[in-house]
């Protein structure tokens, strides 16, 4: 933030109204502001919101209009480092009166975020609330909002944890219902904004002397905050709690579930716990079951892959197998994949751990080990329903994927995922699943290999000329990328992607086809490498060739693409 370099001067306001400001400075007319202001009169309001609903100016022009008029700083509260302690200053209610919230020290003055930099009345509160001179900086209501959500809330939550005192390493056991216990409260907050910043994961790792929390946030971890080493053992517990773990139990690795409505949203999580010398470390993975429903066109295939897995989809029976890291897509390749081919005239069945996404006109199962739903069990069960199609959400064993592979011989059309680099290995794989090798051969059509890398944010991402110098840093040559210019992410990043230069992220994919070679192959027991050059020979596009195609569209960056792809 500027304000941190700027030479300061004091504050001092005089009455101006903030249309004037804005005639001023030539975002407004005169018309303009009158025609507001008759609205306002009219319907009441504040003055920056008609502008905005009126499309006579968008919000950040107006900041960024009344900052440079009152030689102020405008800020972004999606990018700036928000201090918590500074954040903690005000409750959430009154930051909602100011419409303001501090977001940091500059030589122990507060700096204040504020919406209307013309609250005389506000500045004043702030000042007296907190004994401390205020530096304000100008952003918009809507990122007031934002980070209200995101740092006084929990700020709140933070506030009581002092009162957490475990110090005899026990675990608490804190009340599910109870929503007044600091930790209940810590432990909302921390999966609100996991699901507000559309993270997949959430990490709990306590160490020596205190417990970091980091978000995973298309596919790259955040620190997100560091609790007091004191409440480790309360919110250890209460996440056991809400997962209905054993929580006496802290020697062993432990498995549970929570699901909740968060905003109106139905959000299930996996819960796994992990032994560590300072305690347990939690890893909850989120799965938002409201999410829009994937298509195959959503996956970020080129035209070419994509006829391929159709050609595949189109087949009345075998199987399908999509292979590929944990985190690398898969589950959203099949329900893709479920969608293409899910109609009326067909009768489909998943068998799933858990069920991630919830699709009409498809019968979905979920496993449940502890009384003895397997995939094996569950698979065995399905194909008695007469099934057109199932789904079995992993192949993890050898039974699973021996009747997974006769069912695909016997008139079902069987899509699975299987955790393999890349698609030769896939066979390798079978076979030492003891599936034997004239079964698999006859019974598979082809194998989907993926990884998700990061997009480039289209609002900020800039254009970069390749050098021999740069094809060298990154082990590539002028035959691999052929592009003169690619494109890279901005230094900072922009509000759009919250300043990382990614936004969102797509799918790199390898698709091999079985034909008769490769089947060849596998009846004689080759080794992987030798089927993966009888299927580059045929013509399969590697992971890496197709991750370059997209480096050269702008899709995304080499830097991204290394760090996903050897």
């Amino acid at each position: 933030m500027s304000a941190t370099t700027r030479e300061r001067v004091p504050v001092e306001y005089k009455r101006e109204r903030l249309g004037e400001v804005l005639v001023r400075s030539g975002v407004l007319t005169s018309e303009q502001l009158a025609e507001a202001l008759e609205s306002q009169a009219t319907h009441g309001g504040k003055l920056g919101e008609i502008l905005v609903k009126d499309d006579f100016a968008d919000a950040e022009t107006i900041a960024r209009s009344l900052a440079e008029q009152k030689g102020l700083d405008y800020i972004s509260l999606l990018t700036y480092p928000v201090d918590r302690d500074a954040a903690s200053y005000l409750s959430e209610r009154v930051a909602r009166r100011l419409q303001a919230i501090p977001i940091g020290f500059i030589d122990g003055e507060v700096v204040l975020a504020m919406a209307d930099p013309l609250d005389i009345e506000a500045i004043d509160d702030v000042r007296l609330r907190t004994g401390r001179q205020v530096v304000p900086v100008v952003t918009t209501p809507a990122q007031i909002e934002y980070a209200i959500d995101k740092f006084v809330t929990s700020a709140d939550a933070f506030e009581d944890l002092s009162e957490i005192v475990t110090d005899s390493g026990q675990e608490e056991v804190v009340p599910v219902g109870d929503e007044d216990v600091p930790v209940v409260r810590l432990v909302n907050q921390l999966i609100r904004e996991a699901v507000h910043d559309h993270a997949s994961d959430i990490h709990i790792e306590p160490g020596p002397h205190s417990v970091r929390v980091r978000f995973r946030v298309d596919g790259v971890l955040h620190e997100v905050v560091s609790v007091p080493v004191s409440a480790r053992a309360g919110l250890l517990s209460r996440v056991k709690v809400m997962a209905e773990m054993d929580i006496a139990e802290r020697r062993r690795p432990q498995d549970g579930r929570i699901g909740l409505l968060v905003d109106g949203r139905v959000v299930d999580m996996r819960v796994a716990t992990l032994p560590t010398p300072f305690g347990e470390t939690i890893v909850i993975r989120l799965l938002n079951h409201e999410e829009e429903q994937p298509t195959v066109e959503d996956l970020g295939m080129r035209e070419e892959h994509r006829k391929q897995l159709e050609r595949f989809l189109a087949r009345p029976y075998g199987e399908i197998l999509v292979s590929g890291p944990t985190g690398s897509g898969k589950s959203t390749t099949l329900y893709a994949c479920l969608m293409q081919i899910n109609s009326p005239e067909r009768k489909i069945i998943t068998i799933e751990d858990p069920i991630e996404l919830q699709i009409e006109g498809i019968t979905q199962m979920a496993v449940n080990a502890h009384i003895g739903l397997t995939f094996a069990t569950l698979l065995r069960t399905v194909l008695r329903a007469d099934p057109d199609v199932v789904m079995v959400g992993e192949i993890r064993d050898a039974e699973t994927a021996q009747i997974a592979t006769r069912a695909a011989l016997t008139g079902h059309l069987v899509l699975s995922s299987i955790h393999t680099n890349d698609a030769p290995s896939a066979l390798t794989r079978l076979s030492d699943m003891e599936v034997a090798p004239f079964i698999a051969s006859s019974a598979l059509i082809g194998v989907v290999a993926q990884r998700l890398v990061r997009k480039l944010c289209p609002a900020c991402k800039e254009q970069k000329r390749v050098t021999k110098d740069m094809l060298a840093a990154f082990d590539l040559t002028a035959d691999e990328l052929k592009a003169k210019t690619i494109s890279v992410a901005h230094p900072g990043g922009c509000d759009e992607c919250y300043g990382t230069g990614y936004r969102g992220r797509t799918g790199i994919f390898e698709v091999m086809e079985m034909d008769d070679e490769l089947e060849r192959l596998f009846l004689a027991e080759a080794p992987s490498e030798a089927i993966r050059a009888a299927a580059l020979e045929a013509g399969m596009q590697t992971l890496r060739q197709d991750a370059l195609i997209k480096v050269s569209e702008g899709v995304t960056s080499l830097e991204e693409v290394m760090r996903v792809i050897v």
